[in-house]
């Protein structure tokens, strides 16, 4: 069941009993009778055993105990690690080209009649079960035991296995192409889920009565004893150097990102899985500098026989969102703006792909129904056709925190393999690749990750100054329109942009807050506010009850103003927003850090200062590099435009 809707079961009967055997022209994958193949194979050190989970005679009633399957166990643990007879470790002629694995799978056959029945067992088992001598202990160290191991210790072509380590960890390897991973991921699930809710008894604890009886029982596990040859053994060293070429031209990197998970992109209102693939997108352009087609699996299992689709993550929207981010003045909104548009298409289109209604299987059918007689039509020919599903960056999910790790490898050799679980409070990500610098990709997948939440915050921060500047205005225009009526002047022609942008900036704590009232010894901050206006009556009015405002609810360091009675100009003129001097106020994030020149102080005029280059609007000091919006800015740009206004202030009356 997914979202209440049923899904077909069908790949459930692949988990066990199944192996991919290889020939020519190409490989089968070959089911076996679950009724009579109730063995599992084991493999440690190279060597491979089998032994029964029935009593045998069969009877419903005759399956083993756990009790009887450790002592199995430890049979075979015992026997593969006293047994120092040498024998040929196929186990890695499975790893191969697979052209070369089907030559391989003859050359052990022709070496000797019982090397066939021995293989046999080992495809028509149960499952594969690896007991490793290791104990991987790094991330890298246990994705890629999981993964390869040493080559011998494993069977890739079984459908399923199950790898524990000496550590007492565990892990599984599936082989693909009957089983896609949600099957198998629910049966780990269910065997934590079972472990868990029936815990086993301490069998450390058995006397050796009480082993000895059991063993009896027991038929004794049997040695898949593999007979060699020259040939066989010549097979079996190119495997091992093929093996040892292809796994030390990879980098499997686990990375995980511990900023955040779904919970906080849910709070972002977006689609978690969408929302990753957006960072995956913007982290491969960062590296990369292009955008290629990028394969994500979607389920179809809705449908009989479904299996998977492809979501193609690569968009036009997706393009506009990385151009976006890394376009340095582009104001933070227009970029949630663009990151809600790749978000919403990505989950549309794998919406779509969910229920049958993309592109890549239906265009595979298609191929697949030419005869090889029929000439390749067209569009199959087209480089454009062939550059759109050659997927550069292959990626797919399994979000269940029963995985501490999840992995696989790229698709084409200029690729990257990405797989990742997105989690509650973190995100996982598996990048493997041929030495494109997966390391790198990690990095860039975690930077974009932390730009995407802090844009996100930003806006959230610009959209509650707006609101508090929305607010502030509404006060600052009142207060001036009672200064204007008692003057006897109309409520017009004052500007409450100016005080809006010092009261929102309070309001929002952009600036520090004094947290005590300056000592008598020490001088007060004095910073000097050039407040430019038509009528000097009223902007002196306004002016001074706009600084009561702010000083008496959210600045308690401001204690002088002075006023700047430059002639008004032409009427036509534009006023100017507050003016202060740069020297007399540096904020810093968190602490009350404002630095004047003691001199400057003692001999600061009250009335006119020079308004050249130490001149700044109060606006640009708050939103510049030493200021705390600045630093929270400085990867994005400026709240300004190029005329120097703010952006979004629109609550505040200019004068004409």
């Amino acid at each position: 069941m997914a979202r209440n809707a049923p899904f077909c079961m069908n790949m459930y009967q692949f988990l066990f009993n199944y192996s991919r055997i290889a020939g020519f022209p190409n490989d089968t994958a070959v089911g076996f009778p679950p009724e009579t193949n109730n063995h599992i194979c084991v493999v440690r050190n190279g060597k491979f055993y089998i032994f029964e989970t029935l009593h045998l005679p069969s009877e419903p009633s005759s399956v083993l105990s756990p009790r009887e399957i450790m002592i199995q166990l430890e049979r075979i643990i015992k026997m593969a690690d006293d047994d120092h007879l040498v024998v040929p470790e196929i186990g890695v002629l499975s790893s191969g080209q697979r052209d070369q694995v089907a030559k391989d799978r003859l050359t052990l056959f022709e070496a000797h009649a019982s090397n066939k029945a021995h293989m046999a067992k080992i495809e028509s088992s149960m499952f594969v079960l690896c007991l490793d001598s290791t104990s991987p202990g790094t991330s890298e160290e246990f994705a890629r035991a999981c993964w390869h191991g040493d080559g011998a210790s494993r069977w890739f072509d079984k459908c399923f296995q199950l790898i524990v380590f000496a550590n007492g960890r565990a892990g599984m390897n599936g082989e693909h192409s009957k089983m896609d991973a949600t099957p198998t991921s629910r049966l780990c699930r269910f065997l934590i889920d079972e472990a868990q809710a029936r815990p086993l008894p301490d069998f450390r604890n058995l006397n050796a009565e009480d082993l000895y009886e059991c063993a009896s029982v027991l038929g004794k596990p049997e040695a898949l004893k593999f007979v060699s040859s020259a040939a066989l053994n010549q097979a079996i060293a190119n495997a091992y150097q093929h093996f040892k070429t292809t796994v030390e031209a990879h980098e499997m990197i686990p990375t995980v990102f511990k900023g955040y998970g779904k919970g906080l992109i849910k709070a972002f209102k977006m689609s978690p899985d969408a929302y990753v693939q957006m960072a995956l997108q913007l982290a491969y352009y960062r590296k990369h500098g292009e955008f290629v087609a990028t394969y994500e699996s979607a389920a179809t299992r809705k449908y009989r026989h479904g299996r998977t689709e492809t979501a193609r993550s690569c968009s036009i929207e997706s393009k506009a969102f990385c151009e976006a981010m890394e376009n340095p003045d582009l104001d933070p909104k227009a970029q949630v703006t663009a990151c809600r548009a790749a978000v919403a298409r990505h989950a549309q289109y794998t919406a779509w792909a969910v229920d049958g209604q993309a592109v890549d299987r239906h265009l595979l059918g298609l191929r697949l129904i030419r005869k090889p007689e029929e000439p390749v039509p067209a569009m199959f020919a087209d480089p454009v056709f062939a550059r759109s599903s050659r997927w550069r960056l292959s990626t797919s999910q399994i979000s269940d925190d029963c995985f501490i790790e999840y992995g696989w490898g790229e698709v084409v050799p200029d690729g990257y393999g990405c797989a990742y679980m997105v989690k509650e409070t973190e995100l996982y990500f598996c990048i493997t690749s041929l030495r494109l610098g997966s390391r790198e990709f990690g990095q860039h997948i975690v930077a974009a990750l932390e730009d995407m939440r802090l844009m996100f915050e930003d806006v959230r921060k610009i959209e509650k100054a707006e609101a508090a500047l929305a607010a502030a205005a509404v006060e600052a225009e009142r207060m001036a329109a009672e200064v204007a009526l008692k003057a006897g002047q109309g409520a017009d022609g004052y500007d409450t942009g100016s005080v809006a942008v010092l009261t929102v900036a309070a309001t929002a704590g952009m600036i520090s807050r004094s947290p005590s009232p300056p000592s008598p010894s020490t001088p007060a901050p004095r910073t000097s506010l050039f407040f430019q206006k038509h009528d000097p009556v009223i902007r002196t009015a306004f002016a001074r009850n706009a600084m009561a405002i702010a000083q008496e609810k959210y600045w308690s360091g401001i204690d002088d103003i002075a006023f700047d009675d430059v002639a008004p100009g032409s009427p036509k003129a534009k006023s100017r927003v507050l003016i202060a001097n740069s020297s007399s106020l540096q904020t810093t994030s968190g602490t009350r850090s404002r630095s004047v020149s003691q001199a400057s102080q003692a001999t600061a005029p009250r009335a006119r200062r020079d308004s050249g280059a130490q001149k700044k609007t109060f606006l640009a000091i708050l939103m510049g590099e030493d200021s705390v919006l600045g630093r929270i800015r400085s990867r994005r740009g400026s709240f300004l435009n190029k005329n120097g206004a703010a952006s979004g202030s629109g609550t505040g009356r200019s004068s004409p």
